[in-house]
Order: structure tokens, then C-alpha cells, then sequence
């Protein structure tokens, strides 16, 4: 991640994106990409939808390879008319454990989210908590400040707000009998 964003994001003219926008003429001076607070979680949400598209990907293209052929010759036959009815009715249901799988993975790269930030930022803290999220704040609170009944009342808080998460991927992609 280093090597890609941040010479993509160096905050001086040689930084890529400085460098391009500059000679575009869409900014007038370099902009702090991943040090300014403005613009640090903007930063940290491309670089984190960046990271997670290879394994949905994977998943997703693993799931589209395996959906059986006479299936859809079956649906052709049943009465299925267009292509989006077959994705509705055949394709979507047979990826499920997929969609399950890169919906689980999604949740646990977000959560992950913070420790981007610090190695954007390459500060910890980020620049005046701009990136500070609730996994940089039980880190802060547990291992620098050893408050840890606070530190643990908010992991309680994440585990439970992760089980909800993975409660509704199981709900939207998990099969009726699991």
C-alpha cells in the first residue's frame, strides 16, 4: 500500500495527483492529501475501497464461474424471458455463498479502516483525529492511556455492532436451511 499511495498522495508537486491536478489547472498549490484533515478521510476510503476489490472480486467472479450452464437453458424453458430475469432468479440465488463471503470480507476491511489512515498519515494519532476511528480509539484508550475498562466497554460496543453486521449478510445471502 505504501509504494502505490503515497507517492500517488505526496503532498508536494511531485506527488502524482498534485502533479497531474497542477498541470491541469484544476488546483493552484499542492494540496496535503493524507496530513489535512479535510481531506485525509476522503483519502482513507478510496485507498480502503481500493484494498478490498480483489477479494470480492475473486469471490464474485468464482461465483459467476460457477453457475451451471443448464440452468439457465432450464429457466429458458420455465418461462424466463430476459437477461435481467435470469440474474434475478439464477444467477444471484446460485451466489449466494459468495455474495456472503465478499459481504463479511467488506465488513472487516471497514473496521479495519483506521490503521490506513496511520499508515497514510504515517502519524498515530491521525492529523487531529481525522482518521480516528473505533478501532484507533479502543487502540488509544487500551494500549496508550491503559484506561482498559473503557478501552473493553468499547470493544463490547464493536463486537456487537459487527455481529449485527454479519447478522444482516446472513439474512441477505446466508440459504434458508444454514
Amino acid at each position: 500500500m505504501q509504494i502505490i499511495w503515497q507517492p500517488l498522495l505526496s503532498g508536494d508537486r511531485i506527488g502524482y495527483l498534485n502533479s497531474f491536478l497542477l498541470r491541469l489547472g484544476i488546483i493552484d498549490e499542492p494540496q496535503l492529501w493524507v496530513l489535512d484533515p479535510a481531506y485525509l478521510m476522503n483519502s482513507m476510503i478510496i485507498v480502503t475501497l481500493w484494498s478490498s476489490m480483489g477479494v470480492g472480486f475473486l469471490a464474485m467472479l468464482a461465483g459467476i464461474l460457477n453457475v451451471d450452464e443448464t440452468l439457465y437453458e432450464a429457466g429458458r424453458l420455465d418461462g424466463i424471458k430476459s437477461r435481467l430475469q435470469e440474474i434475478w432468479y439464477i444467477t444471484i440465488p446460485y451466489m449466494r455463498p459468495q455474495m456472503l463471503f465478499a459481504s463479511v470480507m467488506a465488513i472487516v476491511s471497514a473496521f479495519k479502516a483506521g490503521a490506513i489512515g496511520e499508515q497514510l498519515s504515517q502519524t498515530k494519532p491521525t492529523p487531529e483525529y481525522a482518521g480516528h476511528t473505533l478501532v484507533n480509539h479502543i487502540d488509544d484508550y487500551g494500549l496508550v492511556r491503559f484506561e482498559m475498562g473503557y478501552a473493553a466497554a468499547l470493544s463490547v460496543v464493536l463486537l456487537i455492532t459487527i455481529c449485527i453486521f454479519n447478522r444482516l449478510s446472513w439474512r441477505l445471502f446466508g440459504t434458508k436451511g444454514e
